[in-house]
């Protein structure tokens, strides 16, 4: 079982929730900010030596539950603060930006790293196409011939031109290529049917957040399926799964320490859990029927489960050691996911409470799941 330490960059706390989305930037307080960003650093070169098998990040907009609108800039101080750990890019929202500046920058992470890159390859999330200028339904056909482009650029040796219907370049040759070839790890997102199937096609990894094991589990189902029907197998390594942890002394003890800090973590994404759920339930975002229903469907849960439910549907790891690894092991047994992608930061709490939750995973969970 391999493990990778998470960061969306939270900047906490906030003065005051926010009560729409976006969030107010005029809550922004600019020493704080250069804080969180420290202490994400250090949690991040700490969670290296500890013997984490990555480091990753991902590219988010107006919120400050998520300070990194560039996963490329956080990528590269996470590759200077790091000697071991891939460097997880998970990832930029590739039909919002240009496919073919994302693969240079992509490659130069490749190379500053040393060949640590784990490239994830994603659409975004359906607030986010609110606010970009570009429809949310056509952000599937978008990322389809976006995700196409970016692997040409890496694939191709020679300089090529490109004609689709959203993107079109009369000469691609891009400076960097990456270290690894013929190509990085790549993962997008599995978490639909037509995202799992889509990635089985691809050949690339699957991504599973922001859901529940029974959900996850039958998005894997389809993956392993469509990639047998194309004649390839899948393995464990092709699968993550992400969800929040918070380990203490025992299960008692860590429910306690974390719930108000999981209640402040709720009610600054609240607002942005609501337009996810407006957008993504309407169908704005594409897809069939179920892909509005699980939007709806995840959200609620998310809002009206208390901690405990929440840590039974998979969405959250908390307890002593071995409840968290038990809670582990059943993400491997029944989703066959071989990479668990840990949020440790969650909402407001202190940052030496998180340090020592980290060093218990560590030392106590860690063991208990590496042979899994």
């Amino acid at each position: 079982m391999k493990v990778s330490f998470f960061t969306l960059m939270p900047y906490s706390p906030l003065p005051e929730y926010p009560t729409g989305w976006p969030t107010p930037n005029g809550l922004f307080d600019p020493h704080r900010s250069v804080r969180c960003y420290q202490e994400t650093l250090d949690a991040a070169e700490m969670a290296d030596e500890l013997g984490f098998d990555w480091v990753a990040c991902a590219e988010h907009h107006y919120s400050s539950h998520a300070m990194c609108p560039s996963a490329s800039v956080m990528a590269a101080a996470l590759a200077g603060r790091t000697r071991s750990a891939r460097i997880a890019m998970m990832g930029a929202r590739i039909p919002l930006a240009s496919p073919v500046q994302l693969a240079e920058e992509y490659a130069m992470i490749d190379n500053l790293s040393g060949g640590r890159l784990v490239a994830g390859l994603l659409r975004g999330t359906p607030y986010e196409y609110l606010v970009s200028g570009v429809p949310p339904r056509e952000s599937r056909a978008r990322f389809v011939e976006a995700y196409d482009l970016m692997l040409e650029t890496w694939r191709n040796p020679r300089p090529f031109g490109w004609e689709g219907r959203y993107y079109r370049h009369r000469t691609v040759s891009a400076w960097p290529r990456p270290v690894q070839q013929p190509l990085p790890p790549v993962f997008i997102s599995g978490s639909s049917r037509e995202s799992a199937v889509f990635a089985a096609q691809r050949r690339a990894g699957i991504g599973l957040a922001f859901t529940t094991i029974s959900a996850a589990a039958e998005s894997a189902r389809v993956y392993r399926e469509e990639a047998q029907t194309l004649g390839w197998e899948t393995g464990p390594d092709n699968v993550l799964y992400q969800a929040d942890v918070y380990v203490s002394d025992n299960d008692e003890k860590a429910f306690a320490e974390i719930a108000p800090h999981f209640d402040y973590a709720d009610n600054v994404a609240h607002p942005m859990l609501r337009m996810t759920s407006l957008a993504g339930g309407r169908g704005m975002f594409g897809g069939t029927g179920a892909t509005a229903a699980r939007f709806r469907n995840i959200v609620a849960e998310r809002l009206t489960e208390g901690l405990p439910q929440r840590v039974a549907l998979g969405q959250i790891f908390c307890g002593g050691p071995d409840s968290v690894a038990a809670q582990i092991r059943k993400i491997r047994d029944e989703v066959g996911a071989g990479i668990v992608n840990l949020i440790f930061q969650i909402g407001d709490l202190p940052h030496e409470r998180m340090l020592r939750s980290l060093r218990l995973f560590s030392t106590e969970v860690l063991p208990q799941i590496r042979e899994l």
